[in-house]
């Protein structure tokens, strides 16, 4: 007989599994276009993911941040390509998004943050590197995976009975 602590426990374990957002998709391919856009092929500074998304959150609904914004409003589109274009245009528009004086393409150089005075960008890292698009669909499609293995594990139970 079989307990049914087991069964939920292990319904929980691969819930969690599908849904949990998946750190492979983690990607540095953007920070990185920025600093080779800006420095050339050796860049001294790769901006941390932290400078376009909100707490430490590298998805697609988390690229609000006031350099971000600038960034969109220039052209970038949730592609590698787009942010170093992005870049080169927010360096010829001359953008200071925190206001400090010191433009933001020159911040991003200097290794510090556009969207704070005086701020080292490296403090805010969330080492998870940006990810490629919202992030949204592969949740949405890991917890509608969850949701489908209860419902199986739980109706299995039903006519085991």
């Amino acid at each position: 007989m079989r307990r049914r602590g087991s069964t939920w426990l292990r319904a929980l374990a691969l819930a969690a599994l599908l849904s949990s957002p998946g750190a492979a998709r983690a990607r540095k391919d953007f920070p990185d276009a920025i600093a080779t856009a800006l420095e050339g092929p050796n860049p001294a500074h790769t901006p941390p993911c932290s400078v376009c998304h909100l707490g430490g959150k590298t998805s697609g609904a988390t690229v609000f941040t006031p350099f971000a914004w600038a960034m969109r409003l220039r052209g970038l589109d949730g592609t590698p390509a787009s942010a170093a274009t992005a870049i080169v245009r927010v360096r010829g528009d001359h953008v200071d998004s925190d206001g400090d004086g010191v433009y933001d393409a020159d911040e991003i150089v200097a290794g510090s943050d556009p969207n704070n005075a005086g701020v080292a960008t490296d403090l805010q890292d969330p080492h998870l590197g940006c990810r490629l698009g919202g992030g949204t669909r592969a949740g949405s499609l890991g917890a509608a995976s969850a949701i489908a293995a209860l419902a199986l594990i739980r109706r299995r139970g039903r006519s085991a009975k």
